[in-house]
């Protein structure tokens, strides 16, 4: 038997049997170290043990193992290089400090973008520019366009020439036939001409100058009367606040909004027209100066009907 196998190699110990047998040389308790540390006590259990808690982040482990091999007077950066060894713990790298002593680069960032600002709204406000023109050239064309034309040279009819009469007959001058205004002397004094002295020839033109003349005055009593009008009277009489909504036969809406309490609204429109009252109880109609019942409608709830015009 050799002098090695009498004598075997110890084995090293692991970090955390060399804490615990440093914490045990100084006759310290676990919790006598967590109360000097400010640690937990399960912390440095788990040190020991050489199980440290994964819950925690290896940064924050490591920085326990310092302070407690620290707190031991042991060499903490040789446990801590065991350390991670033994848990394959690699240490973070360090990062390279920022420096923001230097800002010409983001001032040259910031003058890139306040140039290429102002660079849009430019843009933008030459479009508004142009937009703005084209929009006053085109109504001014639009008024040119619906200004009047040259008045339209109005070719007169060719009159007619009566034969010469025969001595002492009353001589008849040119007449047209479309006379444009005849005064009631001329008139008089045709009725009271003798037609039988003159000739056939001036007998048919003074014939054909009464029929011209029983048309003019046919045509202009027509005109005289006043068309009838194709639209219909709505008329609208509140008596308190309510909200409206009234559409023609187009399906144009011609009335919207809340009116106010003794406000009577006149509507000249085709019917029939398509009614929508918030509060029917306060408001009165007449269609074509003809009353409207509204009783059939409950106050204080929305009423929505049809009004037939004249042309229904």
């Amino acid at each position: 038997m050799t002098q090695n196998d009498l004598n075997p190699p110890t084995q090293e110990l692991s970090v955390g049997q060399t804490l615990r047998q440093e914490r045990e040389k100084r006759q310290l308790s676990l919790e006598q170290a967590a109360q000097q540390l400010k640690l937990r006590v399960e912390i440095l259990h788990n040190l020991e043990l050489d199980q440290p808690d994964k819950a925690i982040l290896p940064t924050f482990m490591r920085g326990y193992l310092k302070s407690y091999a620290r707190f031991l007077k042991l060499p903490e950066q040789a446990l801590l290089i065991r350390f991670e060894q033994q848990h394959q713990v690699k240490s973070a790298p360090v990062k390279t400090m920022r420096t923001f002593s230097n800002r010409s680069a983001k001032q040259r960032t910031e003058a890139r973008y306040m140039w290429l600002t102002w660079l849009i709204v430019l843009v933008l406000l030459v479009s508004l520019a142009v937009w703005f023109w084209q929009s006053a050239r085109e109504n001014k064309l639009l008024q040119s366009d619906a200004l009047p034309g040259p008045a339209q040279t109005v070719i007169a009819p060719t009159p007619l020439l009566v034969s010469e009469p025969p001595p002492g007959a009353v001589e008849v001058a040119t007449v047209e036939p479309e006379v444009t205004e005849v005064t009631t002397a001329v008139a008089e004094t045709l009725t009271e001409l003798d037609v039988t002295a003159l000739p056939p020839a001036a007998q048919q033109q003074l014939e054909q100058l009464n029929q011209a003349l029983q048309q003019e005055e046919a045509v202009s009593a027509v005109s005289e009367q006043p068309p009838q009008s194709l639209h219909d009277r709505l008329k609208m009489t509140f008596s308190d606040n309510c909200w409206i909504d009234v559409l023609d036969a187009n399906g144009d809406r011609i009335a919207f909004g809340t009116k106010q309490a003794g406000y009577v609204m006149e509507l000249n429109a085709k019917g029939p027209f398509v009614i929508t009252l918030g509060n029917p109880g306060v408001v009165s109609i007449e269609l074509n100066d003809q009353p409207y019942d509204m009783s059939r409608f409950p106050g204080n709830r929305v009423a929505k009907f049809t009004l037939s015009g004249q042309n229904e």
